[in-house]
């Protein structure tokens, strides 16, 4: 059954390889491995980023990863990952000498978060910058567009078909939610398309 109004792209937030799993089941060809320890699901990441999966990381919240050069050229050259997410723009111009995609995330919990991640992008400008509570971008689009044009991730309390149709009616371009059943239903839309 299709899902009024949604459309757009869907990234499955990974936390355990049960997720990772579930999402790979699912055909996705994107994941955001957004917690819990990379030891436990690194074979099957890797396997996903040779199968031409792009495996983007938050390096602020997976354990077993420094925020260091070291970490980023394994998470590049070893692994074969596409990118990585952090709030910390030094960490993801280091980054992008490894060629790994920068998602830069920005807290939007009150206008002070908001400006202040904005006023931080800097150059290289990042692949994206992900909001995080997503269900805020409704209301901080406008103010984003003003500073930046990068495209824009929704991450963060997206449990609803309506919400997520919501933040991408907002603009966004890319959404995340942990939910495997939202999932779903982003997949079955795209197969009635």
């Amino acid at each position: 059954m299709r899902t009024p109004g949604l459309s757009g792209v869907m990234l499955p937030a990974i936390r355990d390889s049960n997720t990772l799993h579930q999402a790979l089941d699912l055909g996705y060809r994107q994941l955001l491995v957004e917690r819990g320890g990379l030891l436990a699901m690194v074979g099957p990441l890797a396997g996903a980023a040779r199968q031409g999966v792009a495996v983007f990381v938050n390096l602020d919240a997976v354990e077993g990863l420094a925020g260091d050069s070291a970490a980023l050229a394994f998470l590049a050259t070893d692994l074969g990952f596409s990118g990585v997410l952090s709030v910390r723009p030094s960490l993801l111009r280091d980054a992008s000498r490894f060629r790994l995609r920068t998602i830069q995330r920005i807290h939007a919990l009150d206008s002070t978060g908001l400006e202040t991640g904005l006023n931080s992008v800097g150059q290289p400008a990042p692949y994206a910058i992900a909001i995080a509570p997503a269900v805020a971008i409704p209301q901080v689009m406008p103010i984003i567009r003003e500073t930046t044009n990068v495209p824009v991730w929704g991450t963060g309390f997206i449990s609803t078909s309506g919400q997520a149709a919501a933040v991408l009616a907002a603009g966004a371009d890319v959404i995340s939610s942990a939910y495997p059943e939202l999932w779903r239903e982003f997949r079955d839309a795209a197969i009635g398309d």
